[in-house]
């Protein structure tokens, strides 16, 4: 067979619809691929192989393709079809072919060194920013979808908070906006505030969160750091709801929201509202980085 990843061995492991496309895009490339906790449409898929367990399927695999939403606090990935937990301890590491390349979302530290023990490499590719771009117009299409199904009132004319004006932010913050909301925009970069002052929105600094969270009926929170506090979701009202839009270990802290009873919804992984497109993205994005990792 050929293809850009002929006589290449590709393991996709768990994930959600997403991953058809992965699976799709390995065998379209030419490569044997394997997959194991997978969406269960995954294994109407002519070429690519159902395997039991995670070791069988990595047996002397090159590629990884391990969801998005990476390992959650519980050291497993995210996997929400599998049988069981999917944790990639030292023992499975060690069935990848030498200089196997494992392609996720964020990993703890000591996966990453227990993948350098058996002779492999991690990558996070989650912050990549064309990926990141592409996946913030899903991930905006559907934190609109979490708070309608979430909240009592319109999105039009509702009170919004949306924190963080990264590559995600952006994309929120202006999709809130077409849909008619009052939206400000809290960030701590003087850029990003005079970028987001530029397309009509009001500003607030992100040091004074805890001061202006109850004013709002919906916060949406995109940032990489954990910028919802404690202190932060004691000024939210009880009946307002925040969104947290980050993968683990998130952007809101999750324990005091239960322990406050405010209204949190983990929306991690909203790319997957758009799982075809979504997918497509993530693959050929996956396949440019191997690329550039083998030059």
């Amino acid at each position: 067979m050929s293809g850009s990843l002929a006589g290449k061995i590709v393991v996709v492991l768990g994930g959600d619809m997403r991953m058809l496309e992965h699976v799709n895009g390995a065998i379209a490339d030419g490569a044997t691929v394997r997959h194991h906790g997978c969406v269960p449409q995954a294994a109407g898929i002519n070429g690519a192989a159902a395997c039991a367990t995670p070791a069988e399927a990595l047996a002397g695999a090159h590629i990884v393709s391990c969801p998005i939403p990476g390992v959650g606090v519980d050291g497993a990935l995210y996997a929400p079809h599998a049988p069981a937990p999917i944790r990639l301890t030292p023992d499975l590491l060690r069935h990848l072919a030498p200089g196997a390349v494992i392609f996720s979302g964020p990993m703890p530290a000591e996966m990453e060194h227990w993948a350098e023990e058996a002779g492999v490499k991690t990558l996070d590719y989650s912050e990549d920013d064309p990926l990141s771009i592409l996946h913030a117009i899903p991930t905006a299409e559907g934190a609109i979808k979490v708070a309608v199904e979430h909240t009592a009132e319109t999105i039009c004319g509702m009170k919004t908070l949306c924190i963080g004006y990264g590559r995600v932010g952006v994309s929120v913050a202006a999709a809130f906006q077409a849909m008619n909301a009052r939206v400000t925009l809290a960030a701590r970069n003087p850029v990003q505030l005079a970028r987001a002052e530029s397309m009509g929105l009001d500003t607030v600094h992100t040091d004074r969160l805890a001061e202006i969270a109850g004013e709002y009926d919906l916060i949406v929170s995109s940032p990489t750091a954990k910028l919802v506090t404690r202190a932060v979701l004691a000024a939210v009202r009880p009946d307002a709801l925040v969104i947290d839009l980050r993968s683990p270990p998130g952007s809101v802290d999750h324990d005091a929201g239960k322990e406050l009873g405010r209204r949190v919804v983990w929306a991690r992984a909203q790319a997957g509202t758009a799982p075809r497109t979504a997918g497509r993205n993530e693959w050929r994005v996956l396949t440019r980085l191997w690329r550039e990792m083998q030059a």
